[in-house]
Parts: C-alpha cells; structure tokens; sequence
C-alpha cells in the first residue's frame, strides 16, 4: 500500500463525500471520529457500506478514521469492515497494546464478513505526548499497520501548545524516525493541519517534508491535493537520475569497484541504495544484484 494523497470527509456529510469522489486523492477517509457529531455517529455507520463501496468504485482507497474510545471504536469496526474498506485509521494511539486489541478485533470481523485476513490495514495517528516514549513499539506493534503520522491539533492541545512548525518539529520527527524503524510509511508535514494557509504557502512545507523523510499528507480541503500529487511522488527527472546512478554502480561494482565517480558526485553504497529506494518507491522493477533489496517500498 504506497498512498501519497488523503482526504478527510465527515461521515455523514453526502454533498462533500460525493464532491470528495470525483477529487485528485488516492484515499478518501470517511470521518467517524471529530468530523461528525456524536449526534449522528449511528446514522453514518449505517451508511458506510454503501458509502465505501461508492469509494472503490472510484478508483480510490477507502478508509475510515474510527473513534479513540473503545466502545466507539468497536461500534465502528463492526459497522465499517467489509469487502470494500481498507484501511482504518486509528486516533489517539498510546501503547503498542491499543493496537495489537483493535487489530484482533478486526481480524474477527474479517473473518465473519468473508474478508480475505489482512485486507483491513491501520495508519496510526500520534495526538499525545504520552506516546513519544513508546514511538518504537508503537509502530512495530502489528503486521497491519501501514503508516503513522502526528495528529498535530490534538497534540498541540495535550501540550499546551499552539501548532506551530516549532512546537510540531521534535514529535513529528520522533514519529518520522520509529516508522521508518518500523519500515512503516511515515505521513505528514511539520505544521498545522487546520491552518495550512495558501497552496504555494503549502508546497514548501511539503518540500521539506519529503527532503526529510516523509512520505505523502493528509488534508480537510480538497484545494491541497494537487500540490500533494506533485510534491510528493517522485518525478521524471529524479527517476532518470537513479536509474543512472543504479546502473553506474552496479557496472562498476561488477568490475570490483565499491565506490565511483559519476559527473561531479561520488557514488558509494548508501547513495546507490538511496537510488534503489526512491525507484522501488516508485513501484519500478528494478536489479538490486550488488546488496540486500529494500526492505519496504515507503523508502
């Protein structure tokens, strides 16, 4: 699973689902969490499989964001696995064990819908600092688990803090550091999710997030997505690049050669398999003759 684009959606909010069908995102995330009042929490579930369904049908992800507490989020599991979901979003994730609970659970709701076991992955939002310490557990904690981000509101409001790039840098890239442990995909931008301001604004938040690590975004507004597609995949020219780069080495590494020149730039091991990484990233077939294959795609 390699999404880069994700759009929130309130559950029970058709017009803005079946605006959020026909925009540039690779997963639509359908909110049973904040975006929709408790109120209406019941009415949503129940219209979730059509909901999803109508999601697949687009081409796209579907994904839903549970709630944090257990009650809510066993209400929604029940109502929201099936054919068409998958992927679960988890907030407020504390302790490896708050995974490893909800992950049985929806294995047990596979099973009974007929769901191939293991079809329902997990993203892991991060909202408090009573996480940080166990980051590296949290990530590793289940084979389902595909990616984990800073929830950066929630955060900053446990912190006492407001969501500024100076507040969010150390936890975003403690989240950043035990996903890429975890071979998980590491998701999101050092900055405020609800405040992200102008498009351009937002293109170089997205730069430098990619320049350190991470790997697509999450938005509440559909004006973002484009910036996304094209900040975070890997383009053209940095393809063309690698590919040089893999095919030097690996010639030169044949003859005996560990390290080279190429143009102006050294070419070792680790900026070969920086190379091998950001092609796999791309879902390119690619040799890895000379060294061990990457281990996830999420490079």
């Amino acid at each position: 699973m390699n999404l880069l684009s994700f759009l929130f959606v309130p559950a029970e909010n058709a017009r803005l689902f079946e605006s959020a069908l026909r925009k540039p995102c690779d997963c639509v995330i359908l909110d049973l969490e904040d975006g929709t009042h408790p109120s209406r929490r019941q009415t949503a579930r129940e219209a979730m499989p059509g909901f999803l369904d109508m999601v697949t049908a687009a081409g796209k992800t579907a994904a839903v964001r549970i709630n944090g507490d257990l009650n809510s989020a066993v209400s929604d599991l029940r109502a929201v696995i099936g054919p068409d979901l998958q992927l679960v979003v988890l907030p407020k994730v504390e302790h490896a064990r708050d995974v490893v609970l909800l992950a049985g659970l929806i294995a047990d709701l596979e099973r009974q819908a007929g769901v191939p076991e293991g079809q329902t992955r997990l993203l892991l939002l991060i909202e408090s600092p009573a996480a940080l310490p166990r980051l590296p557990e949290i990530a590793a904690a289940h084979p389902r688990v595909m990616g984990m981000m800073l929830g950066s509101e929630d955060f900053s409001l446990e912190c006492g803090t407001l969501p500024t790039p100076e507040s969010l840098e150390l936890p975003s890239m403690l989240v950043l550091h035990a996903a890429r442990a975890a071979k998980i995909q590491p998701i999101g931008f050092i900055g405020s999710i609800a405040n992200i301001g102008e498009v351009e604004v937002f293109r170089t938040q997205l730069q430098r997030a990619r320049s350190l690590g991470f790997r697509g975004a999450i938005v509440i507004h559909p004006k973002f997505l484009d910036a996304i597609n094209e900040e975070c995949r890997v383009s053209d020219e940095e393809l063309a690049q690698a590919k040089e780069v893999v095919v030097a080495f690996e010639a030169a590494f044949a003859e005996g050669v560990g390290a080279m020149k190429l143009g102006d730039k050294m070419i070792d091991k680790p900026i070969y398999l920086r190379a091998l990484n950001l092609l796999t990233e791309s879902g390119l077939q690619v040799s890895a003759a000379n060294s061990r294959q990457p281990d996830t795609a999420q490079a």
